[in-house]
């Protein structure tokens, strides 16, 4: 048993590592192209060229840093705190939350990087008040907000039709389509829903029986849908 564990440990570890980097990579690739088409018309327009590549590494980093924010976030209990409310109130809530908690960490930022080039705590509280461009800092908190606004409301809407019912919506089926087929799903739940109310058990799982042969063909429907 404790070698089968031993044995055993590799795969999961490897496993939680392929789960966290797919909890990452999500919300690290959409502040990327996010963050950098923001750059990219700060530059246009304000600077008259299209790339800097020390505005593009700032983007990324920035980037990386929101990812690992939304990764060790969703892993508190009070972020699902309007769950099963309607769907403007966790759109907002977590919003306001990831909002907060990276302009937190924006801002400790900012600050460690003074505190290494002052000598002093009173020179850190006067570079902070005087030399720390708040009108810029304020400006990119602004579009951290809009840009989380938007993730959060694409999250929440596939969590509500279906891990990855959005992705195929958008890219694989017709929307009369999905609606036909979103119908059906509703009414296969109502009606295995209803057999397992009115059904004995062991009925109900004999393929024989005209209930058990019913099961069989809604979950093939349903499996079917799914693919």
């Amino acid at each position: 048993m404790n070698t089968a564990k031993i044995a055993s440990l590799p795969k999961r570890f490897f496993g939680w590592w392929v789960g966290l980097f797919r909890h990452l990579l999500p919300p690290t690739c959409y502040f990327f192209v996010a963050f950098n088409l923001i750059v990219l018309m700060t530059n246009l327009l304000a600077r008259d060229y299209w790339f800097n590549l020390s505005s593009f590494l700032l983007a990324s980093t920035m980037a990386l840093i929101v990812g690992k924010v939304v990764l060790v976030v969703d892993k508190v209990r009070i972020i699902d705190k309007f769950r099963g409310a309607p769907l403007i109130q966790p759109i907002l809530y977590k919003t306001v939350f990831y909002s907060l908690v990276v302009l937190i960490v924006r801002f400790l930022e900012e600050v460690l990087d003074v505190a290494f080039k002052a000598h002093s705590l009173d020179q850190i509280v006067e570079m902070v008040l005087v030399d720390f461009t708040w009108h810029r800092f304020i400006a990119v908190q602004v579009w951290i907000f809009v840009c989380f606004l938007l993730y959060v409301t694409a999250s929440e809407l596939n969590a509500l039709v279906g891990d990855g019912q959005l992705r195929r919506l958008f890219f694989h089926h017709r929307s009369s389509e999905y609606r036909l087929t979103r119908r059906q799903h509703i009414r296969a739940l109502t009606e295995i829903s209803r057999l397992a109310r009115d059904t004995p058990r062991d009925k109900l799982l004999d393929p024989a029986t005209p209930q058990g042969s019913r099961l069989a063909e809604l979950i093939d429907r349903l499996r079917r849908r799914n693919a």
